[in-house]
């Protein structure tokens, strides 16, 4: 007599009977039906970071140096991003192209040395190089308009 057992799957498969899924498999005496689970496959999906981060080769290289004896603090859109004191007199920072503003005053907030904008990746210049001092101000190398002064 042969059983069939419809939707039931069986863990061990009978002597001379080879498994294959979704297949009826017979054996000397019995007639197996045997089913794969149901699998519901989705695509992979991949999440990029908003907004992309960018690579090195396209942020715009800026480097302050701190001239003078005096400390003082450099604000990019009024998050502070760099204090000089005594021995680190130079900062190396990388920007994405765009528009900044940029104030730098003296250990008190209110003693601004000077502020403006600064206009990052308007041409193919990728480095600026900021040099301030509380007496001298503020000189700023690499394109003509990347720094526009209040």
């Amino acid at each position: 007599m042969a059983i069939a057992l419809p939707f039931a799957a069986i863990a061990q498969a009978q002597e001379g009977t080879t498994a294959e899924p979704d297949r009826i498999i017979r054996s000397n005496r019995r007639v197996i039906i045997r089913q794969s689970p149901n699998i519901l496959r989705q695509p992979s999906i991949i999440i990029l970071p908003y907004p992309r981060p960018e690579t090195e080769s396209e942020q715009v290289r800026i480097e302050f140096d701190a001239r003078g004896n005096d400390w003082g603090a450099v604000y990019l859109n009024n998050r502070l991003v760099y204090r000089p004191h005594n021995f680190d007199r130079q900062e190396t920072l990388y920007l994405p192209p765009g528009g900044y503003r940029l104030e730098i005053t003296g250990v008190v907030r209110s003693d601004v040395w000077a502020s403006g904008y600064l206009d990052l990746g308007r041409d193919s210049s990728r480095l600026v190089v900021i040099r301030f001092s509380k007496t001298e101000g503020i000189a700023v190398s690499g394109s003509p308009y990347v720094w526009i002064p209040d």
